[in-house]
């Protein structure tokens, strides 16, 4: 999911730096007009893109590569199993990162995505894929225990 996010981000660059642009703008923000975070300037939303695009790439990479490494530790002691979700959980916690820390904390906190016409589908969308990606993380994050059989 977070590779198929990143691919189209890239793939619609133009868009996706207009939508940056737009969400720090504090433009159409008319229930809080008032809005504490400054207008960025143009560096630091590139910047901020190439954050949110790093992290959406290692999500998935990393979901990938964890999710291989789990696959093919299943039949190991616990031990090696519990040491095979290390990339998994890493990915994961990028996408909550990203998710839960960028857009929700950054962009519909502190930039009041919540109220611009635009700002919905990110509000919502970054609540379930951070949702999602929390419960896998403490589900990963379970430890593992051999049944004798």
């Amino acid at each position: 999911m977070a590779l198929l996010y990143v691919a189209h981000n890239i793939a619609n660059l133009g868009a996706a730096h207009d939508f940056f642009v737009y969400t720090t703008s504090h433009a159409d923000q008319e229930a809080y007009p008032v809005t504490l975070l400054p207008v960025p300037p143009s560096f630091l939303i590139v910047i901020g893109m190439i954050v949110v695009f790093t992290l959406e790439a290692a999500a998935g990479l990393l979901g990938l590569y964890g999710g291989w490494a789990i696959f093919a530790a299943r039949d190991a002691d616990p031990a090696t199993f519990l040491a095979a979700k290390k990339w998994a959980k890493i990915g994961m916690g990028c996408a909550v990162l990203n998710w839960w820390g960028l857009f929700q904390g950054v962009a519909i906190a502190g930039y009041q995505l919540w109220q611009m016409p635009l700002g919905q589908g990110p509000f919502d969308g970054s609540w379930v894929y951070g949702g999602m990606a929390m419960m896998a993380l403490i589900y990963l994050s379970m430890p593992e225990e051999r049944v004798a059989g």
